[in-house]
């Protein structure tokens, strides 16, 4: 009997370590895009040369294809290969991906930093335009947008009609979410309220002095002299406007969580602002971060301050590293308001 008994245990172990094991390849795989149809696509835009994937989902004839726009920083087309797991998970559902290196990243030309959000807007249209003479069928081609696209897509959406746009962790005013940002860091560094509101006070007067309209900073030492023209130019983003004029279906989502967005305020702006449809939500998902993460285990204000175990997590988990239905959710409603033609 202990001999069986043994055994049984033995048994057990194996079979949770080869469970352990396919788990860990399902996570891995999705950080492959090669069982999808993938070809490179080039544009130009403002004379400037930016390159790009174009991934469709085997076997599906006109799929919707969602143009990704990214957020701030030099990313490149998969942010890093950051981005696979929840592309993957999009070609699984029936979804194309179009994804660009930007200006001066990767194999584009040019530089990031030289561009406004309208400058952004244009090249996002330039690129579903171009995915669109690659296809032949501009009227499923959509945008799906991270972060900074928030003040981007709804002016794209405001130029042109796409299939559908999916902001993902959007802000509307560039100034409050600065200012949610550094009190949510002071926060998470056990600072006590009154100091926090101090300097929040504080460093939004010094913005404002700088990048401001009236501002007349030239530089500051902490920053590079493009990022602080980027950042002068768009310190006085605020989305409001362009959100009301939107076009086409429109799905906001936000983390409940997330530390760089304050996801009531900016949902409830876009509840009052995005012209009522059937074909436009505003979706807040509980225990996501701002990249809709699961927050109990990823979330911090940049990937950067991830330590390394968290980072090898998230290579074995793949999408699942992805709040609970929070990516399948936005496959779904982009598959519903993009019928099969």
């Amino acid at each position: 009997m202990k001999r069986r008994g043994l055994w049984i245990a033995a048994g057990v172990l194996v079979a949770a370590l080869v469970a352990g094991g396919l788990a860990a390849l399902a996570g891995l795989s999705d950080f492959d895009l090669g069982r999808h149809e993938a070809r490179d696509l080039a544009f130009d835009h403002k004379g400037e040369q930016i390159a790009g994937t174009l991934v469709l989902p085997a076997g599906v004839e006109n799929p919707p294809i969602a143009v990704i726009v990214h957020g701030d920083g030099a990313q490149d087309r998969f942010s890093g290969g950051g981005y696979l797991p929840l592309f993957n998970t999009l070609i699984d559902a029936g979804i194309g991906i179009y994804a660009y290196d930007k200006q001066g990243v990767g194999e584009s030309s040019g530089n990031w930093l030289d561009q406004s959000m309208q400058d952004r807007a244009d090249q996002a249209l330039a690129a579903r335009k171009a995915v669109a003479d690659a296809t032949g069928d501009a009227a499923r081609i959509g945008f799906l947008g991270f972060s900074q696209a928030g003040w981007v897509l709804p002016k794209a959406a405001s130029q042109e009609e796409p299939a559908f746009t999916v902001i993902v962790g959007g802000a509307v005013s560039w100034r409050e979410q600065g200012a949610y940002y550094t009190r949510r860091r002071l926060e998470a560094e056990g600072v006590d309220s009154d100091t926090i509101a101090e300097t929040v006070r504080d460093e939004l007067a010094a913005n404002d002095a700088l990048f401001g309209s009236a501002g007349e900073g030239e530089g500051r030492d902490d920053m590079s002299p493009d990022r602080f023209a980027f950042v002068k130019r768009s310190y006085l983003a605020d989305a409001r406007a362009d959100i009301a004029t939107m076009q086409g279906p429109v799905l906001a989502v936000w983390g409940a969580d997330d530390l760089n967005v304050s996801a009531d305020y900016n949902s409830g702006i876009y509840a009052e602002q995005l012209v009522p449809g059937p074909r436009r939500e505003v979706r807040v998902i509980p225990g996501a971060t701002h990249g809709l993460l699961r927050a109990s285990i990823y979330n911090y204000q940049l990937a950067s301050d991830w330590p390394s175990w968290k980072q090898t997590l998230y290579t074995v988990s793949g999408r699942r590293a992805y709040a609970p239905g929070a990516i399948e959710g936005i496959a779904e409603w982009i598959s519903s308001v993009t019928p099969a033609r």
